[in-house]
């Protein structure tokens, strides 16, 4: 049980219609995000919930893969999904250039599947590692890397959030709704990108907790502070976050570990410019009435996986990256890899939409 907070409820609120008007007082051109939600506001639409952020959909009305794409093709007759496997290695003929099959361990059990083309979609990581692992006598340092740049340019969004707190009551549940992008191309006084700001899902006071319990205020653990405190603040804040473009390195990159697990080496680049856009987002955050020193930023650095992207890269030159420009890879001829290890930069949005127009392109070649 939460408990009753012991403070009166603020009677003034603001909504994110509000905060949009501000930002283009301001000058700026804040515009709808795109979202993945099936039917809004209709009867068997999404509801608009506060738990769309972070946690998976109770009623299946955000379009992830699972619900525009698994489900669907599962009810097939043609189509076979198996659960609780992994894809250890692939398997190829003589050659070295076709993949025969590939070796699945499930319920500890080991077995084979074959096919005439194989797609490898496990994301950036695990699509490098399965490659990596899939070595033999034609593919000695993994499988469709004679470019040696499987794993390689490994990216990962630059990402900061922030947390307005006010006075004022945030009224919408809903608020992962805005883009801003004003500073995408160049920043304010600078002739370089910055990225993109947007706003977030509203945190849950049971979430503001797990984090916060792990603070140390000098000899203060936060882990006494009750819920009904943590409710307080998060229902007077709105979350942001400001996203910078990872740029490709050679030395950010996947491989395997004596212990055949994946290792990931990654030190963050373009710093500068994302502090500079952490900073814009506070400096925007205070002047739509937040109080300052409450504009609260969380970063993992680089502990954050989040929009992996880049370790197979694409291109029209065998010698200098992985997959053509259908993301079939140049070394093994049934092989493609459809997610976004394809990607030659990382951007500074969500690769969602990308991904999916190539696997569109891919299918239809």
């Amino acid at each position: 049980p939460r408990g009753a907070s012991p403070f009166p409820r603020v009677p003034h609120a603001r909504g994110m219609a509000e905060i949009v008007a501000g930002l283009r007082e301001r000058g700026l051109h804040p515009s709808p995000l795109p979202l993945g939600l099936i039917n809004p506001g209709e009867a068997d639409g999404c509801i608009l919930c506060r738990t769309c952020n972070s946690f998976p959909c109770r009623i299946e009305r955000k379009s992830d893969a699972e619900v525009c794409c698994v489900d669907p093709a599962a009810r097939h007759t043609n189509v076979t999904v198996l659960t609780r496997a992994t894809a250890e290695r692939l398997v190829t003929d003589t050659s070295g250039r076709r993949v025969e099959a590939v070796e699945i361990e499930r319920d500890g059990q080991r077995t084979r599947v074959t096919a005439d083309q194989f797609i490898v979609s496990c994301g950036a990581v695990n699509s490098a590692v399965l490659l990596l692992r899939s070595a033999n006598d034609r593919h000695r340092n993994g499988l469709a890397n004679s470019s040696g740049m499987v794993g390689t340019r490994y990216m990962a969004h630059l990402a900061t959030m922030l947390q307005g707190v006010g006075v004022r009551v945030n009224r919408d549940d809903f608020q992962k709704t805005v883009a801003i992008n004003d500073f995408y191309v160049r920043g304010p006084d600078t002739p370089y990108p910055l990225g993109q700001i947007q706003s977030q899902g509203r945190t849950d006071a049971s979430m503001a907790k797990a984090v916060g319990d792990g603070w140390r205020y000098k000899a203060i653990e936060m882990r006494h502070i009750p819920l009904w405190a943590y409710e307080m603040w998060v229902s007077r804040a709105t979350d942001w976050l400001a996203m910078t473009e990872d740029l490709p390195r050679a030395e950010n990159r996947v491989t395997i570990g004596v212990d055949g697990r994946p290792v990931l080496h990654y030190r963050p680049n373009n710093m500068t410019a994302h502090a500079r856009l952490v900073e814009e987002l506070r400096r925007l955050l205070s002047s739509l009435g937040y109080w300052s020193p409450k504009v609260f930023a969380h970063s993992t650095g680089v502990l954050n996986t989040t929009h992996q992207c880049g370790t197979l890269v694409f291109g029209t030159d065998p010698a200098t990256s992985v997959l053509d420009t259908y993301c079939r890879t140049h070394d093994v001829e049934n092989l493609f890899v459809v997610d976004a290890s394809f990607f030659p930069s990382s951007a500074a949005v969500n690769p969602g939409l990308t991904i999916a127009a190539q696997a569109l392109r891919v299918a239809d070649h």
